[in-house]
């Protein structure tokens, strides 16, 4: 008994606090938020006739030709997308013509060219898309940073027969039936996919 309230008293008498250390490097891991430009908001309203894109080079000029070009393909990534989420109808969608830059291509989801995709009807058809906003800054070593908006001027009705037309004209009777494509009701679905299109999904 007089040894265990000696032991007690003991220690009870002296009290240890546990520190942790953080190491350096995880004290400087902290989230960044990233301002939207306002191109990009813009853009986000009405996604699938709207795109943004961004260059960087010594000429003004040049940033914006760059930033106009990744705008359009931003777009010509959106059309394809709501072709994609249109022919789910089809049990072989996936075989849809997808591109007009190699004779008789058939791209499945996954496989995909992104240089095809650009090449193709898609880029053809937005390629007369203006920029409707503009953005340039400077940056600390004096390069040109533009932001621009580009967006298709037709409702999203025209664009979706065009579209339809496009796979009525390029698609072959065999190619038709494989996939069991109907113009009609491609062109009704290609009009509800660009409706309720909310952007790529960012991976």
């Amino acid at each position: 008994m007089i040894a265990a309230g000696l032991l007690i008293q003991s220690c009870g008498g002296t009290k240890q606090v546990a520190t942790t250390t953080v190491p350096a490097n995880q004290q400087m891991m902290q989230d960044v938020e990233v301002e939207v430009n306002a191109c990009e908001e813009y853009a986000m309203k009405e996604p699938s006739k709207r795109a943004a894109g961004v260059g960087v080079h010594f000429s003004e000029t040049t940033a914006t030709n760059l930033a106009q070009l990744n705008a359009r393909n931003n777009l010509a990534r959106a059309l394809q997308q709501c072709v994609k989420n249109a022919s789910s109808y089809s049990a072989n969608a996936k075989e849809l013509f997808a591109s007009d830059a190699v004779a008789n291509a058939f791209v499945g989801d996954e496989e995909a060219s992104s240089n095809d995709s650009e090449e193709g009807w898609a880029k053809e058809l937005i390629k007369g898309a203006p920029i409707v906003m503009k953005k340039k800054y400077k940056t600390p070593n004096n390069r040109w940073r533009i932001y621009v908006c580009v967006e298709y001027q037709e409702g999203l009705a025209e664009m979706a027969g065009k579209v339809a037309q496009i796979f009525q004209e390029k698609l072959t009777p065999e190619q038709k039936a494989r996939i069991d494509f109907n113009a009609e009701k491609f062109r009704a679905e290609m009009a509800k996919a660009m409706e309720g299109y909310k952007g790529v999904t960012e991976q």
